[in-house]
């Protein structure tokens, strides 16, 4: 089977879209035999990543055509399925143009865009908004749940954790951290007396290192620096709770049974991150730029002090059956 994915990621986006398509890509690769393209415009970060393992037939967008380019890229790979997983305006209407053109099943995922009423087969998380979108006409298959999350097969495994005299807190706001909440969430750390380690991860994107160790040698708490980590689930593993930018790192923390505080960056997130306090797995403190030092000082003052509250967080986690990629295959594979 050829597959050709549509997804995009940058400084300014993210990379959660490419991490998740990959988890996906790697899985069908390795048990399907499937041959594995990607489409991608405007994403030299996502794009580097990509070629690393992949294929990319990347956009020119001089004059750009969103219709004939996909169209091409479609027909360029021979691909039988298009997985997409991106936000950038595609439209039903030039979607159906498609594929009419071509022969292909389209499977989207967690997508709130009208162009998902053309796939046959569609993926989400239980995400409020789900309940807000209009699916009339839409003939193709829903699968909404925890199962149906794309995570990295490292997610799915079960990691020995000691139990850690003093509480060691997670720091990490994605792969690339465009408005440095990193430093915003250290000066939040710098305010607790209570004795903590933090773990900090920054990504591959993050373009505020230098004010980011600059900042670590005046910090009066433990703290440890991972750069782009290898083997980041088991870092995360180690931690008794979490603070991070609410993304696809939420799903990973809660695949791991670490609770979280999450800061939003839009409206979107902030919806889909009551999901996790419905769950009692997460704490929302709403979108980033509203919160107050103070606000997040307080919860993670209490994530601290309040160790059981958080161990019955972790439990609930537990409970939770996350991303069940063979399911996830086996439905694209027919």
């Amino acid at each position: 089977m050829n597959i050709l994915y549509r997804c995009d990621g940058s400084v300014k986006l993210g990379m959660g879209h490419v991490v998740r398509c990959l988890a996906l890509a790697d899985h069908l690769k390795e048990n399907y035999d499937c041959n594995i393209k990607f489409a991608m415009r405007k994403s030299e970060l996502g794009i580097k990543k990509i070629k690393e393992t992949y294929p990319v037939l990347e956009s020119n967008e001089k004059g750009f055509s969103y219709k004939e380019w996909l169209t091409d890229c479609i027909e360029k790979t021979k691909a039988n399925v298009l997985i997409m997983d991106m936000r950038d305006g595609l439209t039903r209407e030039e979607l159906t143009t498609i594929k009419k053109k071509i022969r292909i099943e389209v499977v989207t995922i967690d997508d709130p865009e009208d162009k998902r009423l053309e796939a046959e087969l569609a993926f989400y998380p239980s995400v409020p908004q789900l309940e807000k979108l209009n699916w009339t006409k839409f003939e193709g298959k829903l699968y909404v749940g925890w199962e149906y999350v794309i995570l990295r097969k490292e997610f799915s495994i079960s990691y020995s954790k000691n139990k850690n005299p003093v509480p060691k807190i997670l720091i990490s706001m994605g792969a690339t951290d465009e408005k440095n909440m990193t430093c915003f969430v250290l000066n939040a750390l710098n305010e607790i007396k209570e004795k903590f380690i933090a773990i900090i991860i920054v990504g591959i994107g993050y373009p505020h290192i230098k004010e980011l160790e600059n900042k670590l040698n005046s910090v009066n708490f433990q703290f440890k620096l991972h750069k782009n980590p290898d083997k980041i689930a088991k870092v995360m593993s180690q931690t008794d709770f979490a603070v991070i930018s609410f993304g696809q790192t939420a799903y990973e923390l809660a695949a791991l049974k670490v609770p979280a505080i999450y800061l939003c960056l839009t409206d979107d997130h902030f919806e889909s991150s009551k999901l996790f306090m419905n769950e009692g797995i997460g704490t929302s403190l709403g979108i980033y730029s509203h919160v107050k030092q103070e606000y997040l000082v307080g919860t993670i003052l209490f994530h601290i002090i309040e160790k059981n509250k958080v161990k019955e967080m972790s439990d609930r986690a537990g409970l939770l059956n996350c991303s069940n990629l063979n399911r996830i295959s086996s439905l694209i594979q027919g």
